[in-house]
């Protein structure tokens, strides 16, 4: 198999999934006939197979790890929820502001998201340049089917590490931050479960410099989709406790009622207070 269909049959691999891939691979090595490549696909899935199993306890250990936190995740979310119940009777009561009109005020819990990813998105962002710049110049025929691969695999283990490095760097800002003190454990707990996997991105980065295609797609999608989890956990977490300091504010300031700004379907900023630069403020370390 040349190294342009090889490099062509791992794309393949990371659009379609692993099994895809390999099929790619079948499809695109030619051979004597049908039946033979099916021989050879199926005993390339055993390997496959068997690597896989040699990694799952310690992804097993990360999943429980995951599921711990997303219940504490779970316990926040519920007590945020009852916001909607407890505003409206505390304005009754009568804890409102003093002025006689319904204390109204929004914040932008999504603008804070992206500002606090922001950092990580730019890196991304860098890095499929990096790829497109790859591409035109292989098309150009400035660098070698060999030479492009091996860059370009390198670029995508850029890709997945960049949302790693960025969890790993939040997490650790959550445990040292008093505004996330009753998750703390559950955080420590999960960043020791997760450091180790830096070592699997280096067996990534090598066996894409050794051109080990089969090695590369098994480590590629084990990786990536405890990566994917992660990530999404940790915005879980953020979010929930950006909403947590929104409602202490609200409950101190005196406000009945704090809409989100993007689920309002009608909102005059000039008319109503916004407490997102007080929800920032708490935790200035999240936006330096």
């Amino acid at each position: 198999m040349t190294g342009k269909v090889l490099f062509l049959a791992v794309l393949l691999a990371l659009g379609t999934g692993l099994v895809g891939g390999l099929i790619g691979v079948a499809l695109f090595s030619g051979g004597p006939d049908l039946e033979d490549q099916v021989q050879t696909l199926r005993a390339e899935l055993e390997n496959l197979a068997g690597a896989q199993q040699a990694t799952s306890g310690q992804l097993e250990t990360l999943s429980s790890a995951l599921s711990q936190l997303e219940e504490s995740v779970g316990r926040l979310q519920g007590e945020i929820s009852d916001l909607k119940e407890t505003l409206p009777a505390q304005a009754s009561a009568g804890t409102q502001t003093p002025s006689s009109a319904l204390a109204v005020a929004y914040v932008d819990l999504t603008g804070l998201m992206n500002e606090l990813f922001q950092p990580v998105q730019n890196t991304v962002d860098f890095k499929n340049q990096e790829l497109q710049d790859l591409r035109q110049r292989h098309e150009a025929g400035e660098i070698d089917d060999e030479t492009y691969q091996k860059e370009a695999l390198q670029v995508e283990v850029e890709l997945l590490a960049a949302p790693l490095h960025w969890d790993l760097e939040l997490i650790d800002k959550m445990a040292a931050s008093p505004e996330f003190a009753d998750l703390r454990d559950s955080l420590e707990e999960l960043r020791d479960k997760v450091l180790p996997l830096q070592d699997e991105l280096q067996g990534l980065r090598d066996a894409a410099e050794q051109g080990d295609i089969q090695t590369f797609l098994t480590q590629y999608q084990q990786l990536s989709t405890v990566f994917q989890q992660l990530d999404q956990l940790v915005s879980q977490v953020v979010q929930a406790m950006l909403a947590e300091i929104t409602r202490d504010i609200a409950q101190a300031q005196g406000y009945a009622l704090v809409l989100r700004k993007e689920d309002a379907l009608y909102l005059d900023t000039e008319r109503l207070a916004d407490l997102t630069p007080l929800v920032k403020a708490r935790v200035p370390e999240f936006f330096p």
